[in-house]
């Protein structure tokens, strides 16, 4: 099975081998979602063409997203890495880094040239719930917009940082893995995510991601997952993992939250 040494190549993967398969399904309070490979990609490709279409993105943009375990958030980061910039996962909700902010909570506008990105979680949300901050982008109302396709870009050379996370965006991630940066914080690049053997996921699994984790807990189980050609499901925390679901989804692995 493909081990993909790049989000791009790993893209190209879902959308092409197996693309009606489901690859990523969530299950939240308000219902499943199920994506397929191709859905996935569209996903993607449309937030990727809203980052630079709309929100001026560029090679080496960095991205905020104060997002729960969610499939968008998922699709958020890979967006990111298709647009050719870094995720970041804050250590606090109130974290002034970041030239674009991805959130799904109610906040106050920030100064240009800075953008805030508002993200309703609902599985049928159309709009963000409420009244938009000045300046603010309404995800939900602006990405069905943007085309399903993004234009080639060359991958990330070996080694790139990709998401640069704080002590509370990577609470359980594994100590020896990334560079160490200021505050405590990781950089990591898309083999850290991968994980490598300790992560190793036998081949075309269905991977059931324990309620509880971490945005970076996701999408390193995301990587290993996608990169032994299987299907990962992820659990809002308030959704209890039964017997029904492990049965009716076929699980065959449970990894832990960390």
């Amino acid at each position: 099975m493909p081990q993909h040494t790049n989000p791009t190549e790993q893209l190209a993967f879902l959308r092409t081998v197996a693309s009606s398969s489901p690859r990523l399904v969530w299950y939240g309070t308000d219902g499943r979602v199920e994506l397929s490979g191709r859905v996935f990609d569209n996903w993607v490709a449309k937030t990727a063409n809203l980052l630079v279409d709309e929100l001026d993105a560029v090679r080496g943009t960095r991205v905020a997203v104060h997002l729960s375990n969610h499939w968008k958030a998922v699709v958020w980061a890979y967006a990111v890495w298709q647009a050719g910039g870094v995720v970041l996962l804050p250590r606090a909700p109130d974290d002034g880094d970041g030239d674009i902010v991805v959130t799904s909570s109610a906040r106050s506008p920030l100064e240009a040239p800075r953008i805030l990105v508002p993200v309703a979680l609902g599985a049928l949300a159309l709009r963000w719930p409420g009244e938009l901050p000045r300046g603010a982008v309404d995800y939900a109302a602006e990405v069905r917009s943007h085309g399903d396709v993004f234009p080639e870009e060359a991958p990330p050379e070996p080694g790139t940082v990709l998401v640069e996370a704080g002590p509370a965006g990577d609470r359980g991630a594994a100590e020896d893995r990334g560079t160490a940066g200021e505050a405590g914080s990781r950089r990591l690049s898309f083999a850290d995510l991968s994980g490598g053997p300790e992560e190793a996921v036998p081949p075309a699994t269905v991977a059931l991601l324990e309620p509880g984790c971490t945005v970076l807990r996701a999408l390193e189980a995301a990587a290993s997952v996608w990169g032994a050609g299987g299907t990962l499901i992820l659990m809002d925390r308030d959704v209890p993992v039964t017997d029904r679901i492990l049965a009716g989804e076929r699980v065959t692995v449970r990894l832990a939250a960390r």
